[in-house]
């Protein structure tokens, strides 16, 4: 069976709701695009009339006047730099011509992922918070800022911050979010509505995929995190010949040293470099997902954003 992603950014609607929360992330490897999406689905448990949930590169920063109720998550790349999808966000909030009450309107939240082994630990989620503050807007809550190093990960510092932002948000505006108490506790047994659409082709085009780059390629077009790659960047196939646990077995985090080896070329890299690491799927599961869920193996598939 053959996979095909198309990931279709939702454009911030030219009169927004009045009771609508839109969630930007910026992300690069994908943990942000996690977090908001669990923001997003107890904004949904709480009775949030509307939310969304946009990479920042797919919202228009003009628009931001015209917003009432935003949560930003923002990742951390580098030595603190933001993700490829926030830097011409973040141009845009630096021109000169805006306002300290340019987003007097605007009520906001800020929560960054970083890791507090390196210095600037989150210092664009920081800046983020700051620039806006200087530009007007008020903010729901005091930011957040998630640590790679907790024990528990990220999810350490969020927790604790959304149980925060969902009562302020809710003294702010009851009707954002009439039921708090179901936002604030999670409800594991409650997918809520699908994200996504899956739709069938009976007639599939033979497609060669042997050919590492295409393999790369499909495999990177499935992550929106992804999509703001350097194209310029050469791509490799490494193998892994280190796979070391670093955190001890009682404990609830899988920290892990890699080692990966290119036998072909030697790659060039700074400290502070990310590294994409694709997937790839075992084909004998892939047959039995196929079987269980009775689907065509020859036919193909579109998976898109709904």
């Amino acid at each position: 069976m053959s996979l095909l992603w198309s990931h279709l950014p939702m454009a911030p609607s030219s009169s927004p709701l009045p009771g609508r929360l839109v969630i930007l992330y910026s992300s690069q490897t994908g943990n942000a695009i996690d977090a908001a999406e669990r923001v997003g689905r107890e904004a949904e448990h709480g009775g949030c009339p509307a939310v969304e949930v946009l990479s920042t590169d797919s919202f228009n920063p003009s628009c931001l006047p015209d917003e009432r109720f935003m949560i930003f998550i923002v990742s951390t790349m580098g030595q603190g730099d933001p993700p490829d999808s926030m830097k011409d966000f973040w141009k845009y909030l630096l021109r000169n011509h805006l306002g300290v009450r340019w987003l007097k309107g605007l009520h906001y939240a800020v929560f960054g992922l970083g890791d507090s082994s390196y210095r600037e630990c989150n210092f664009p989620a920081i800046k983020l918070d700051q620039r806006i503050f200087d530009l007007g807007a008020k903010r729901i809550t005091e930011r957040g800022l998630g640590d790679d190093q907790h024990s528990l990960g990220y999810e350490g510092e969020l927790d604790p911050w959304l149980l925060s932002l969902w009562k302020s948000l809710n003294r702010t505006n009851p009707s954002l979010l009439p039921r708090v108490s179901d936002a604030s506790h999670r409800k594991l047994n409650i997918l809520g509505d699908a994200k996504v659409e899956v739709i069938y082709y009976s007639a599939p085009q033979a497609t060669d995929i042997s050919d590492s780059k295409i393999l790369i390629e499909k495999a990177r077009s499935m992550s929106p995190a992804l999509k703001c790659h350097n194209s310029i960047e050469p791509l490799h196939m490494l193998q892994m010949v280190t796979n070391q646990r670093l955190t001890k077995g009682d404990t609830d985090r899988d920290v892990r040293h890699f080692e990966l080896e290119d036998w072909r070329s030697a790659i060039s890299y700074q400290v502070g470099d990310v590294l994409e690491i694709l997937p790839s799927q075992n084909p004998s599961l892939v047959d039995d997902f196929i079987k269980r869920c009775n689907l065509d193996p020859d036919c193909y598939i579109t998976v898109r954003a709904k």
